[in-house]
């Protein structure tokens, strides 16, 4: 089955990246809270590599507590609830993912990783690793997209094959319409085949998705190009994607999801299913 959509986030699981400067995962996650009360789990895993002891491990713990939660201050002051963890993991790619399990939240962000289908094939980036082993709804957040998205892209299988890709679908299509909805931005649908002689009933289409026939769209080719194809020709500065693989069948080219956050240049919204497929 697909992972639940909450009508309403109350919790959100903010991952912080002690590379970076700027921390688009916690602007959105702080744009959310504002907009609907939620409360915010900012986490940050350290790699104690370069700490000789545990004292040295417990003093870089604390600079990047300190950090952070100067990062935050504005936010607190705001009245937005939030805790910070900080932990030191050398898997900090594995410890993200099952903190992220842990945490009890609705939705999990993080910024995403510097994209690119090589770097992908020649290291498994925390993205991916997030992917294929957190059960929650994910939203990689683009570090390069200034402001809040005003066109949002559900990306819908028009031939589910099987239980999974039916849940996963109306996932999709709920998600992005509150998407939407909380954004104040015009939704969109697409879907994309292979071969020939395949019938796209359009006006079905847009009464599964929910929207008029001029908002959905249907292109051939494979699905993560035909995705961002779309995203591209409309200008969405989101993208909502359904994802069934679970740590076993993953491969190293990548699913329709992770290839997606390659190709797409907004941010993307990742619904994983539940069950392994």
């Amino acid at each position: 089955m697909a992972a639940p959509v909450p009508s309403q986030v109350r919790k959100i699981f903010v991952i912080i990246d002690p590379r970076r400067l700027v921390q688009a995962a916690l602007e959105k996650g702080e744009w959310i809270a504002r907009r609907n009360g939620a409360e915010l789990d900012v986490y940050c895993t350290v790699d104690p590599e370069n700490a000789a002891d545990a004292d040295a491990q417990a003093r870089l713990i604390e600079r990047t507590r300190s950090w952070i939660e100067r990062l935050v201050e504005k936010s607190r002051q705001e009245g937005i609830k939030l805790n910070v963890r900080v932990e030191a993991n050398r898997d900090w790619r594995a410890a993200i993912a099952h903190a992220a399990n842990e945490s009890g939240a609705d939705l999990v962000i993080k910024t995403a990783s510097p994209r690119g289908p090589l770097r992908r094939r020649l290291m498994q980036t925390a993205d991916w690793t997030l992917l294929r082993n957190c059960s929650l709804p994910i939203l990689l957040a683009s570090p390069t997209q200034i402001g809040v998205p005003k066109v949002v892209l559900a990306a819908v299988k028009v031939r589910p094959e099987d239980k999974v890709y039916i849940e996963l679908n109306r996932s999709v299509v709920d998600a992005s319409h509150r998407i939407a909805e909380l954004l104040d931005a015009e939704l969109h649908a697409v879907t994309v085949y292979r071969g020939e002689g395949i019938f796209f009933d359009r006006q079905k289409f847009a009464d599964e998705c929910r929207l008029p026939r001029n908002r959905v769209h249907a292109v051939e080719g494979s699905p993560y190009e035909g995705i961002a194809e779309v995203a591209a020709q409309i200008g969405a500065g989101a993208v909502v994607v359904g994802s069934a693989v679970r740590p076993t069948r993953g491969s190293i080219l990548g699913t329709t999801a992770e290839r997606v956050i390659d190709e797409v240049p907004g941010d993307v919204m990742v619904l994983p299913a539940i069950e392994n497929v």
